[in-house]
């Protein structure tokens, strides 16, 4: 005998000839059903009114009203949940035999099993409850996710247009040419050998990227290894002397000048170099000559700085009398006035979002963003999803700042991991409600761990796209919306926002305190494969140029 025949002696109901149950036309001893209508709180009005605001669709927050009425027929010891159709009322009886609550307890091994496999995930009737609840949210217009890839797309074609484009290769290429020192010092004169910026994602060079705004952490904070390094210079330049070798001047060591015997004779300090001065009538062809993104200074001639693509300082005589930080990090927001004492460019942990390395980061990247941007945008708002992208590109840089201070970085990538962490936040909290949550997890770990290997290129940063992901997925639990089923699982889920929320509170805390503060690289010797795998001799030098200078 069947659960259901059981069911139909007790209540009185009785077959018809073709076997089928007249329960359902003489329902006079189940109790009177009333439907049971969630009707919108205040909550409810005020976050359809706030959702209008930012992009929401109006009719899309009306469906609170009308979402599915739902009845519950308790009879002795048999539940139901009979869903009501939305316009007429009327039960759907092909979802109320699918919706039955208690059914007689298992007995045995078998039924054990089935027990336990049951409670693994939810019901029929539970998940489509859960299902027309998500449904019911409002939805939005994705207008932040279009409006900054349209954005970044035009920074992007600005930056090939007035940039250029790098020579495309997987190592740097190298250029000679025959240097001639004016004042024929020893070993000065001869072939100068340097390596040509390279761009294999089809981009500018990265000193121009950094002009525009890329993290650097020499123009960010006032780093101690730099100014050490000048101070060390500045100690050597003390002893430099002004010599003149046929009535030509320049500033060198007392020792190079020995050098070169009879020849060079030594007028005095610096303010004897001077054309107006006795020895010196053909003028100071040895000067300053700013080179590379490190602000690194040598003095030669202008000759050889021009090959070397530096800034020359045609009225100095002395490096440290010069801001070679100054040139490297000239952007368009502050013009050339900061120095190593002072560098607080703080905002190129904003601005490095918007550019893009090349076009081949642009279509993975930007791409991606859209993809997936639009989607979670239609689910959470612009709101929402304008503080978690900020908070995963700005903490991606952060990190990426601490472990790799010394490259120049861009991108969105950082960006688009905390979108990854929304997706992962958002399988989390619908697991049970979803048909095959397993498969999307795999899903996004093989899109992850894909995205994860091109960032061991250079000009990707793999620290930026792991900070990233780590706070956009600590932001989704704090500004994503979600489901709650009970008071205790909506205690449960307040207390996962508020420790999320001291979490992150934390990680910019600590973060800022160590970029600022400690500025301790060596506390991780492999940590640099994490950001660039040398699949070639040169392909981590990013383009920076290892100069071979007779100076």
């Amino acid at each position: 005998m069947t659960h259901q025949t059981r069911l139909n002696r007790k209540y009185g109901a009785t077959e018809g000839p073709s076997g089928a149950s007249a329960r359902e036309s003489d329902l006079s001893n189940v109790p009177a059903v009333r439907p049971l209508v969630r009707r919108p709180s205040r909550y409810d009005k005020v976050a359809g009114a706030v959702g209008g605001f930012f992009g929401a669709n109006p009719n899309e927050a009306r469906r609170w009203e009308a979402s599915g009425a739902y009845a519950k027929r308790e009879t002795a010891g048999y539940h139901k949940l009979a869903a009501y159709d939305d316009e007429d009322g009327r039960p759907d009886r092909r979802q109320t035999a699918e919706t039955q609550l208690d059914r007689p307890r298992a007995q045995g091994q078998r039924g054990r099993q089935e027990q336990r496999q049951r409670g693994r995930r939810l019901p029929a009737w539970r998940r489509a409850s859960v299902k027309r609840r998500i449904d019911a949210l409002p939805t939005f217009r994705p207008y932040f996710i279009v409006f900054i890839t349209l954005v970044q797309v035009g920074i992007t074609i600005y930056t090939l247009v007035k940039g250029g484009l790098a020579p495309i290769a997987f190592s740097p290429k190298t250029e000679e040419q025959l240097i001639t020192d004016p004042m024929n010092r020893p070993g000065r004169s001869g072939n100068s050998i340097r390596e040509v910026p390279f761009n294999f994602f089809i981009g500018p060079s990265a000193k121009y990227l950094v002009g525009l705004g890329a993290k650097f952490t020499l123009c960010m904070r006032q780093d101690t290894a730099l100014l050490a390094r000048m101070a060390r210079e500045s100690d050597t330049e003390n002893q430099y002397l002004c010599c003149s070798v046929a009535n030509k001047c320049g500033m060198m060591s007392p020792s190079v000048c020995s050098e070169m015997g009879s020849e060079c004779d030594i007028r005095g300090g610096p303010t004897q170099c001077n054309a107006s001065y006795p020895g010196c009538e053909a003028g100071v062809v040895l000067r300053p000559c700013c080179m590379g993104l490190d602000a690194s200074c040598i003095i030669t001639s202008e000759e050889n700085c021009t090959f070397h693509e530096g800034v020359y300082h045609p009225d100095k005589v002395l490096c440290r009398d010069v801001n070679c930080l100054g040139s490297v990090c000239d952007t368009p927001l502050q013009r050339g006035t900061i120095s190593a004492a002072d560098a607080d460019q703080w905002f190129r942990f904003f601005t490095a979002i918007f550019l893009q390395s090349g076009i081949v980061s642009a279509v993975l990247f930007l791409g991606a963003q859209l993809y997936m941007g639009i989607k979670i945008e239609r689910q959470i708002g612009l709101l929402r999803i304008l503080l978690i992208y900020t908070a995963s590109g700005v903490g991606g840089y952060l990190v990426s700042g601490i472990f790799d201070p010394n490259a120049a970085q861009v991108g969105c990538s950082g960006a688009v991991f905390g979108l990854f962490g929304i997706r992962f936040v958002e399988l989390v909290q619908r697991w049970q409600a979803i048909q095959k949550p397993c498969q999307e997890l795999v899903s996004l770990i093989v899109t992850l761990i894909a995205a994860l290997a091109l960032g061991t290129t250079p000009y990707l940063d793999n620290f930026a796209n792991l900070g990233g992901f780590i706070f956009g997925l600590i932001s989704s639990f704090i500004f994503v919306p979600y489901l709650t089923f009970g008071k205790f699982d909506a205690a449960r889920k307040c207390c996962f926002v508020l420790v999320a929320i001291l979490i992150m509170a934390a990680l910019f805390f600590v973060g800022f305190v160590v970029f600022y503060n400690t500025q301790n690289t060596e506390f991780c010797s492999w940590c640099a494969y994490i950001n660039c795998v040398p699949y070639t001799s040169k392909f981590c030098d990013e383009g920076f140029g290892v100069f071979d200078i007779p100076v």
